[in-house]
């Protein structure tokens, strides 16, 4: 097990994840009224069947490729929507690794192959992507949500070998979201060329949990300048709306790391 171990958690979780707030152009609400009426009806259905949680928990099966360094660990992600986001990543043996555990305010990470602390103000993610990003971006990526921001009038919305395609530009931001034919997100591309920032995530294999489909296998890929990941996620296990624990404590002989 490599020691950059902590870096592919904080990078599955917030690297190249970027978003914009405020649209360059409206298209729908350019429309014929016809037209109009549909894509807006369109737009509801889609936000409408996201994945409806207060608590997901999730175990997965993960490949993670930073820079050519592979690792192949099991990861468990619970998430407390608006609240938090845990992850504990073992390797094959068993043996916990690391543990992270994201807020909207703070990144904690333990490398425990290091015996090191790391705590971050949220603004760190800023070094690896847009300064607009927010925290219920990352639960919509983990979760394979719409990101609301793009869900909107704003978005031109048209359909290509049967999926819904939403695309458009927010600032410098370019993005392209595909939905099926429930409606869900089966592939997210965001893009901004002029930061060299490029993320594409596929939602595949869809299953019925608590009668809402959740996708099981996750494969993220994200470029920022020189940073490349490659992470495939194959979900072993997810609960809906259950208590999660997120035990997070330092133990006396951990270094704090900046």
């Amino acid at each position: 097990m490599r020691r950059n171990i902590s870096n592919s958690i904080l990078l599955l979780l917030v690297l190249s994840v970027f978003i914009g707030c405020k649209a360059k152009r409206k298209v729908v609400a350019d429309a014929p009224r016809a037209v109009k009426s549909t894509a807006l009806n369109k737009l509801v259905a889609i936000n409408k069947a996201a994945l409806n949680y207060s608590t997901l928990a999730v175990k997965a099966k993960a490949d993670l490729n930073l820079n050519g360094n592979t690792n192949d660990v099991t990861m468990n992600i619970r998430i407390r929507s608006g609240e938090a986001i845990w992850v504990s990543v073992t390797a094959i043996a068993g043996l916990e690794v690391a543990r992270a555990l994201i807020t909207p305010d703070s990144i904690k990470v333990l490398n425990k192959l290091e015996s090191t602390y790391t705590k971050k103000p949220f603004s760190y993610i800023y070094e690896f992507a847009n300064e607009q990003i927010k925290f219920n971006t990352l639960e919509a990526i983990i979760a394979g949500n719409p990101i609301k921001e793009i869900v909107t009038e704003r978005s031109e919305l048209s359909i290509q070998d049967g999926q819904a395609v939403l695309s458009g530009m927010m600032e410098s931001l370019i993005y392209d979201v595909r939905v099926n034919e429930m409606n869900k997100v089966i592939r997210t591309s965001l893009k901004d060329e002029s930061a060299a920032q490029d993320l594409v995530v596929n939602y595949r294999d869809f299953i019925s949990v608590q009668g809402q489909p959740i996708p099981h296998q996750v494969n993220i890929r994200s470029q920022a300048e020189r940073k490349n990941v490659v992470i495939d996620l194959k979900y072993s296990r997810v609960e809906l709306n259950q208590p999660v624990e997120m035990p997070f404590s330092v133990p006396k002989r951990f270094t704090v790391k900046n």
